[in-house]
């Protein structure tokens, strides 16, 4: 099983998805999977024995027969405690750091440290990376102004994209300074590129320093085409960061990295810091300056995810039978369609997929061979776009639709898109706080939920708003779905002038799998919704 093609969340987390993948425990009784249940339908589908596999941090479901019967632990922690019985764990290095950091607060770990890789430094010119941006960025808002031009509802939206705007090192810096780093290692895809400039060489890192506004890279001996100057060769990665460092407070991605560079940078004299959630806000606030690029994403999204699925509906209406692939495929057309149609001047790629009928499951997931026909009742499709020039992803989207097929699942999917785009994106101005928007919109559906029990679209015994406090009605975005600000209880961010970002209300109860997501953009003037056609 391929984490990142077989599950959902790996797949959506770009800069974390080590944290959110399988682990694979063997103990004296066998050997287990250790699966969040988030991805316990594509565990499934995958292939993996059902007893073989172990599930934690239970999903939150507004139909608890889903669940029913499949034992969960409340955490990793918990899932290890239980296997391990008291005895010492042998935990390998490669396993992401943020779970060592965390089992090492209640458990024995015995880690092997790899060796270490000999590597060389090369100094970025700064202003460089930042005259690349621009230029991609220039051609950015004329493709953007192009698209949208015509579209009643977006017309005042060109005088927002700009492209002369890009507080990328500035902010940086202040992260840096905020937390007293002496130097922050970027080694996730989404923040190793957007400090470079570059697509990311297998097993390099960039290497931030504040205090100096210098920006390194360092790469494994023998690593082509890295547009750099070189400046030094180093024992190990670890020693080639505290060398180029001006002290030893060095902040990491506790989410991406694995335990044995992390002890890696210890060895070599460096204090941790976790930065992995400050990294995920730097990227979330600054979408404004890349608006022209998710303007593209957005308005590709709804034109290949909606005709993927009126061609589902024709086909069906028809009395056609198909798989969930050829669906995936009907979209994946469009995407190349709209980019043909509109001559986009850069690569529109797939993010991440959740396609699937409600017949094989009601767990989100990434399509497979299942079989769409009279029987179906319902299809999500969830998914998202990368935008990318040169290989660096400059914008992503986040957006949901569905074909429902039975009377209760249709009245409801209709009602959602008032919940979505009156709901959640009414609310959202300059000065208002993530998780007042969360509140506003259990208020905004309280009226409605005896009318979704009346149509069989929710148990009478669900405590609804209990239910629903357990997860988002939305998120920023910042070059991928954003874990650092989220539309949720505990979530303080206040949205500002120029956050970007999703608003959701998945149902997923009986036979119907309803996804309903837009996304928005909070503006000088007004809100717009950018993945309304």
């Amino acid at each position: 099983m391929d984490a990142r093609k077989s599950l959902l969340f790996s797949a959506i987390r770009l800069d974390s998805s080590p944290l959110v993948a399988p682990l694979i425990a063997q103990t004296d009784d066998g050997t287990y999977l250790l699966v969040r249940q988030q991805e316990q339908g594509n565990a499934l589908s995958a292939g993996v024995p059902k007893e073989q596999i172990k599930f934690y941090a239970p999903w939150v479901t507004i139909d608890h027969r889903v669940t029913a019967g499949t034992p969960v632990a409340p955490s990793l922690t918990a899932l290890v405690e239980e296997l391990a019985a008291g005895a010492a764990v042998n935990f390998s290095a490669d396993v992401v750091y943020s779970h060592y950091l965390t089992l090492s607060g209640s458990l024995d770990l015995v880690v092997g440290a790899p060796d270490p890789t000999p590597a060389t430094a090369y100094e970025i010119d700064v202003a460089g990376v930042l005259a690349k941006f621009e230029t991609w960025r220039e051609e950015g808002v004329r493709t953007a102004r192009r698209l949208i031009k015509g579209v009643p509802h977006l017309a005042d939206l060109s005088t927002e994209l700009a492209s002369d705007k890009d507080s990328r090192f500035e902010a940086l810096s202040a992260l840096a300074a905020d937390r007293s780093l002496d130097s922050l290692v970027l080694a996730a895809p989404p923040n190793f590129t957007e400090v470079t400039g570059f697509s990311q060489p297998e097993g390099a890192v960039a290497l931030w320093v504040g205090e100096t506004n210098r920006l390194f890279v360092l790469a494994p001996n023998g690593t082509t085409n890295v547009p750099g100057t070189p400046v030094g060769r180093f024992a190990s990665v670890g020693a080639g960061v505290l060398a180029l460092s001006n002290g030893t407070r060095v902040g990491v991605e506790d989410e991406w990295i694995s335990t044995g560079f992390a002890l890696e940078l210890e060895h070599a004299g460096a204090e941790l810091v976790s930065v992995s959630t400050g990294l995920g806000h730097w990227r979330d606030v600054r979408d404004h300056e890349d608006l022209a690029f998710q303007v593209v994403a957005a308005r590709a999204s709804v034109f290949a995810i909606e005709e993927a699925l009126n061609w589902a509906n024709d086909s069906l209406e028809a009395g056609h039978s198909f798989t969930e692939l050829d669906i995936y495929a009907e979209y994946l057309d469009k995407l190349v369609e709209f980019r043909v149609a509109n001559q986009i001047p850069f690569a529109i790629e797939p993010y991440f997929t959740n396609l699937h009928s409600s017949n094989r499951m009601l767990f989100p997931g990434p399509p497979v061979d299942f079989p769409i026909n009279d029987e179906t009742t319902c299809i999500q499709l969830d998914a998202g776009v990368r935008i990318t020039c040169e290989g660096v992803t400059v914008a992503t989207s986040d957006m949901a639709r569905s074909l429902p097929r039975t009377q209760g699942a249709k009245e409801a999917y209709s009602f959602f898109f008032d919940v979505v785009r009156e709901g959640i994106i009414g609310q959202l101005k300059a000065g208002v706080v993530c998780e007042d928007v969360h509140e506003g919109t259990l208020r905004y559906l309280t009226p409605h939920l005896d009318r979704m029990i009346e149509i069989g679209m929710l148990g009478p015994e669900i405590d609804f708003n209990a239910e629903y406090r357990k997860r988002n009605v939305g998120h920023l975005m910042g070059k991928q779905e954003s874990f650092a600000n989220e539309l949720r209880p505990g979530y303080q961010y206040v949205l500002e002038v120029g956050s970007y970002g999703a608003a959701e209300i998945p149902w997923r109860y009986g036979n119907a799998a309803i996804g309903t997501e837009d996304l928005w953009y909070i503006g000088h003037d007004r809100t717009y919704i950018l993945s309304k056609r």
